[in-house]
């Protein structure tokens, strides 16, 4: 007896072994960050996506190589059924490295055992997984703002090489769409491009040289506008100095601004330019506490070349020098006397005055605060009703200097009382982040959770903060972002902080934590919209998911519970 039990144990596991698919497709929340090493994956509570009309869906599912797998590709279709047919596109997320990590370290800091984290969506490789490796793969749904309510079905297909044959492996992922329509995105949102830098638009371009101006260097720009409009961005900087060609001669300038005119336009052309921010006009003149001078272009001779040095990457082009000098010097005077007028014609006769914005220099502190107002003030008499906007890390020192307020996030935690005054008096008032705040303030670091990501944008709602700014879109440290270690310039910026996009060949990747910006972006106008119907429900979500500014309630489930919930309250 117990030999024949043996007998039908072998037979029945053979059988298994050999009916095994290839390779299982499982369903994991958009929310979770899926690291190589992770091996078990249970059934989800609840598989289905919801979404509103007019936001984007997203879908993770995990692929794992029962036997060797080669050159897989994946595509994703909407299956027939309803009144309306979405479209969906896929990417495999790629790893990259993270070395060394950040400090303070937040108390939900995610590990990995190997060092490599998920980021990347890479959607034009063929991707090969050895026997018992995962990889995730991301499907991407644009909910139009006129499809109708209902269920979806999106049928997710991975087709590959096994033993040199050809396998195909699917699932069906369902999403509900809700009688909801979520209209054009209200919350303020920019992500400053490095596409000034050479370095950035190479890595566009295979390494090679990208000219400043040529055909390629503006379809490079429109590669990011196309990627930032279709994320909710709908604030850019633009450089109105750096993108005009100035003449000097006798003390006398003219300004041409076709550049800045091209730049403005192809944004608001892919709709990424609600506002534009003015590029800064004044930088520290040594050390971080030292005071703010002007950005002036010179002619470019043996005494401009004994000044001290300012950024503007186009200056040379024309014969020009730009270069670093008080406020109260004759030259600087001079230059603000003519040019900020001209702006604002300009401005005026492209029909941008009123959604301009201008920066006067970043992240002034409490000592060099007096250079700053004083820069602010002299740009106030020639651009009136023209808002003053910056990022900040003090607060009651640039009162009388500032129009639209952005804090860094603990700042704006700390002064918070500050803030609710000033936007009383009319001032806007958003936050940021960047390298800090770190600890377990919300962040876009790659090694906190990505709900977290989203949550900056429901702090965004719970504070009363209309906008979110941060400096690093795309700037890449290495020769090779997708593989190069993210936490760049050796461990001082935290791994994420620099970028959030990837370069691929005269395209962008995007990255899991964009896309989750995006969603928390949504969610903002979700609760706007519940708030005209029912505030004090509006309220009482956020406050189940966002107890403070650095204390949240990290469950994806009861996060996805809340949000269903949020989404039956406006159907109703």
């Amino acid at each position: 007896m117990i030999k024949k039990l043996l007998f039908v144990a072998v037979v029945f596991s053979f059988v298994k072994g050999a009916a095994q698919s290839s390779a299982d497709l499982y369903q994991v929340d958009a929310l979770e960050k899926v690291f190589k090493e992770r091996a078990y994956f249970p059934p989800l509570q609840e598989d289905t996506i919801r979404a509103a009309a007019g936001e984007t869906a997203s879908i993770q599912l995990v692929l794992r190589a029962n036997k060797p797998l080669r050159g897989l590709s994946a595509d994703a279709v909407c299956l027939p059924g309803n009144a309306s047919v979405l479209k969906a596109k896929t990417g495999w997320v790629t790893y990259v490295p993270v070395g060394r990590g950040y400090t303070p370290a937040s108390k939900d800091l995610l590990r990995s055992v190997s060092g490599y984290f998920p980021d990347p969506i890479v959607d034009d490789t063929l991707l090969d997984l050895s026997q018992g490796e995962i990889n995730p793969l991301w499907i991407t749904v644009p909910v139009s703002a006129r499809t109708t309510a209902g269920i979806y079905k999106i049928q997710v297909s991975v087709t590959g090489l096994v033993n040199g044959k050809k396998e195909q492996f699917r699932r069906t992922v369902p999403i509900r769409v809700y009688p909801v329509k979520v209209p054009e995105t209200s919350l303020w949102i920019t992500n400053w491009s490095a596409h000034f830098n050479p370095v950035s638009l190479e890595l566009l371009n295979k390494g090679n040289k990208v000219a400043l101006y040529s055909p390629l260097y503006w379809e490079l720009l429109k590669v990011h506008a196309d990627m930032m409009a279709s994320h909710n961005q709908n604030v850019h900087r633009i450089y109105a100095a750096w993108n005009t060609k100035f003449t000097l001669h006798n003390g006398t300038y003219t300004f041409d601004f076709s550049n800045f005119d091209k730049e403005a336009e192809l944004f608001e052309k892919a709709g990424a330019l609600k506002r534009i921010e003015g590029g800064h006009l004044a930088w520290r003149s040594g050390a971080w506490d030292d005071p703010f001078f002007v950005e002036v272009p010179l002619e470019d001779n043996e005494e401009t070349k004994k000044l001290k040095q300012a950024p503007n990457p186009a200056a040379h082009l024309y014969g020009m020098r730009s270069v670093l000098l008080p406020v109260e010097d004759a030259r600087a005077q001079n230059f603000l006397n003519q040019f900020l007028p001209a702006l604002k014609a300009h401005l005026q006769q492209k029909g941008w005055l009123g959604k301009y914005m201008q920066h006067i220099s970043d992240e002034p502190t409490a000592k060099n605060a007096p250079s700053y107002v004083a820069i602010s003030s002299y740009v106030k008499k020639y651009l009136p009703g023209i808002k003053i906007m910056d990022a900040v890390l003090t607060s009651k020192e640039l009162k009388d200097g500032i129009d639209v307020w952005v804090p860094v996030l603990d700042v704006f935690h700390k002064d918070y009382a500050f803030y609710q005054e000033l936007k009383k008096s009319g001032k806007e008032v958003w936050f940021y982040t960047c390298v800090g705040p770190r600890g377990n303030y919300a962040n876009r670091f790659i090694e906190q959770p990505l709900i977290q990501t989203r949550y900056l944008h429901w702090i965004n709602y719970k504070y009363g903060a209309t906008g979110y700014l941060h400096w690093g879109l795309n700037y890449w440290g290495g020769r090779d972002p997708l593989r190069d270690d993210a936490s760049r310039d050796r461990g001082k910026l935290p791994a994420g902080d620099a970028n959030i996009v990837y370069p691929g060949y005269r395209k962008l990747y995007t990255s899991i934590r964009f896309e989750a910006m995006r969603d928390g972006i949504y969610d903002y106008e979700l609760l706007k919209m519940l708030e005209q119907k029912d505030t004090a429900k509006a309220k009482g979500f956020v406050n189940e998911l966002i107890m403070n500014f650095n204390e949240y309630d990290n469950s994806i489930f009861y996060f996805r519970k809340v949000r269903k919930q949020l989404l039956e309250a406006l159907s109703n």
